[in-house]
């Protein structure tokens, strides 16, 4: 069942490996790497299975910059998106489940299709594009469908150090502020990291706590 839903993926140029778990594309134009994982976990319990399908974009040109940024290994991944293909789609029907038996395998594999055709294939498609990906943030903020969260854009600010200009940053940056309503959060972080008592560190467990960080260092300003 895999390989068949894998295959139309083989026939825009990815690599299967792994009995088809792992679909790998490299983009000729800018060197992303698209990566569709699925992972199966069977339960002879229940006679049934449940499978995970992972997307994943990497960048080795963005890898290289974060090296010489940072002069850190640690700091250097290759990393630009890591969403679950659950985090990118509405609300499934009460009906619908992600455990696949003998009686549902047909249906759950053409639903599958089309979750991958209509959710997953527009994220990778923006990776394709630079320009388009930039010009969808500058526009929208970080998120690439209206279902996915803005953590699943892996460190933006570097990204868009990296590959865009500093104009196309900072309203990046500003939207992704406005639209996910963390202007005030935003501010307060800048405004600690800009008092003389500011010791190098944030005492802040917050994902968005530590982006404000970063782009703070980057010396984008909150216009807003």
């Amino acid at each position: 069942m895999i390989n068949e839903i894998g295959q139309v993926y083989v026939q825009r140029g990815f690599i299967s490996s792994q009995k088809g778990l792992v679909l790998k594309y490299k983009v000729p134009t800018n060197g992303f790497e698209l990566l569709l994982k699925f992972h199966i976990i069977q339960s002879d319990v229940k006679q049934s299975m449940t499978i995970d399908c992972m997307l994943t974009v990497l960048s080795e040109e963005l890898k290289e910059w974060r090296l010489k940024q940072y002069r850190s290994k640690d700091l250097a991944t290759d990393t630009v998106f890591m969403a679950n293909i659950q985090d990118v789609i509405p609300e499934q029907p009460k009906r619908f489940t992600w455990e696949i038996n003998q009686k549902n395998e047909q249906e759950f594999k053409e639903h599958l299709k089309q979750l991958l055709s209509y959710y997953a294939n527009p994220i990778y498609n923006f990776f394709t594009d630079t320009q388009l990906l930039i010009a969808h943030v500058v526009e929208n903020g970080w998120r690439l469908n209206d279902y996915m969260q803005a953590k699943n854009f892996a460190y933006p600010i570097d990204f868009m150090s990296c590959f865009a200009t500093k104009e196309e940053n900072i309203q990046g940056f500003n939207n992704y502020l406005k639209r996910e309503g963390l202007v005030g959060q935003a501010k307060r972080i800048y405004k600690e990291m800009s008092s003389p008592k500011y010791k190098g560190f944030i005492t802040s467990d917050s994902s968005e706590d530590k982006v404000f960080q970063l782009a703070y260092l980057h010396k984008i300003p909150i216009l807003i």
